[in-house]
C-alpha cells in the first residue's frame, strides 16, 4: 500500500536538472517519491528520496507553473517529466494534476517531453495526440516477459499496455521512441531476449531505442537484494559485477558500479546487431557511459524558436 501525502513546492517549477543531458532544459518532479517502486531506480539512492512506499505529491506545481510561466522573458521550447518520478503513477492525485499541468503547458505552445513506464489514462492521451507536434515521449520498456517485469517494475503498466501506447502514439504523429534502460545482465541480455523485445518495439511502429546497461549504487543492490527472492537471478545479475569497479558519471557528478566496459560493449553490439534487423536505430545513454560516449535522446529534438515574441509578455 502506498502512502500519499500532500506537500507544498516551495523551489520554483521551472528549472534546470543538475543531469548533464537536462541542463538546457526545465524539469520537473511533481512528486517525491514513485508508486512504480522499480527496484533499480537510481532515485532510491538520493537524499530527497522519502522511502519505499511513499509518494508526496507536490499539490501547488500547477498553481506555481501558472504564477512562473508569464513572467519568463523567454517561454521555454519544452519542459521535461521527470527526472526522478513518473507522471504516470497508478494514483489517481498524481494522474489529475500531471493531466492539468500538461493541458496547461500544451495549450500555451510549451512543449512537453516525457519517460514513462505507466499507464496513460484515454483522456490525457487524446490530449497528447491533439498536440502531437509538441509532445516528445520515451517509453521504458526493459523486457517483453511480464513475470521478469513485475519482479523489477511491480506496480508499472503491463508490457502489452506500453506496447500498445506505443503503437497509439506512433500511429498520431507523437514522436516516440523506447528506452530499454536497464538492460538487466545475464538476465535481459540474452540473444533470444533482445530479438523478442525488439521484434516488439518495430512492431508498434517506432523506430528509436535508447539503451544502457544497469549500474549499481548501495541502495540500488540494497533494494534489489530485498526484493528478489529467486536466487538464480540474483547469482545471474550480481555475478556481472564481480570485475566491476567504479566509474564516474555525468549525473550529479557521482560515480556507479557499472559492467566492464568490454562487457557493456558486447551487449550493446548485440542490441545494434539486432536491431537492425527490425530498422530501429540504436543510441547508447553517454551520461551513464561516459567512457564510451552516445545520447539517449532524453528530451528528444526540439527545433528552437527563432525570434518568437513571448506570448506571455505584458500579462499579469
Amino acid at each position: 500500500m502506498v502512502e500519499i501525502s500532500l506537500i507544498e513546492r516551495k523551489s520554483s517549477v521551472l528549472s534546470p536538472s543538475s543531469l548533464a543531458c537536462l541542463s538546457h532544459i526545465p524539469s520537473v518532479n511533481l512528486t517525491s517519491g514513485c508508486a512504480h517502486e522499480c527496484i533499480y531506480c537510481y532515485a532510491r539512492g538520493y537524499s530527497v528520496y522519502p522511502g519505499e512506499n511513499k509518494v508526496m505529491i507536490y499539490k501547488n506545481t500547477l498553481e506555481k507553473l501558472k504564477s512562473e510561466l508569464p513572467r519568463k522573458k523567454n517561454k521555454p521550447q519544452a519542459v521535461y517529466f521527470s527526472p526522478s518520478s513518473d507522471i504516470f503513477q497508478p494514483v489517481l492525485e498524481v494522474l489529475d494534476i500531471t493531466h492539468s499541468i500538461l493541458e496547461f503547458l500544451l495549450l500555451n505552445d510549451v512543449g512537453v517531453a516525457f519517460v514513462s513506464k505507466g499507464h496513460i489514462p484515454d483522456k490525457t492521451m487524446d490530449l497528447l495526440l491533439n498536440h502531437a507536434r509538441n509532445v516528445r515521449a520515451q517509453i521504458g520498456l526493459i523486457t517483453n516477459d511480464d513475470n521478469i517485469r513485475r519482479i523489477f517494475e511491480p506496480n508499472t503498466a503491463s508490457v502489452e499496455q506500453r506496447l500498445q501506447q506505443m503503437k497509439v502514439m506512433a500511429a498520431g504523429g507523437i514522436s516516440i521512441e523506447a528506452r530499454i534502460i536497464p538492460i538487466l545482465p545475464g538476465i535481459t541480455d540474452k540473444t533470444d531476449s533482445v530479438d523478442l523485445l525488439l521484434q516488439s518495439i518495430a512492431e508498434t511502429g517506432v523506430k528509436h531505442a535508447a539503451i544502457s546497461t544497469l549500474f549499481l549504487r548501495p541502495a540500488i543492490s540494497g533494494a534489489i537484494k530485498r526484493h528478489v527472492s529467486d536466487k538464480n537471478i540474483l547469482n545471474s545479475l550480481f555475478s556481472s559485477y564481480k570485475d566491476a569497479s567504479r566509474l564516474s558519471v555525468h549525473a550529479e557528478n557521482s560515480s556507479v558500479i557499472p559492467l566492464p566496459r568490454q562487457t557493456r560493449e558486447e551487449i550493446y553490439s548485440r542490441f545494434n546487431e539486432t536491431a537492425k534487423k527490425y530498422s530501429i536505430n540504436i543510441s547508447i545513454c553517454g551520461c551513464m557511459n561516459p567512457d564510451i560516449g552516445g545520447t539517449c535522446n532524453i528530451t528528444g529534438k526540439w527545433i528552437p524558436r527563432n525570434n518568437q515574441p513571448n506570448l506571455f509578455e505584458g500579462k499579469d
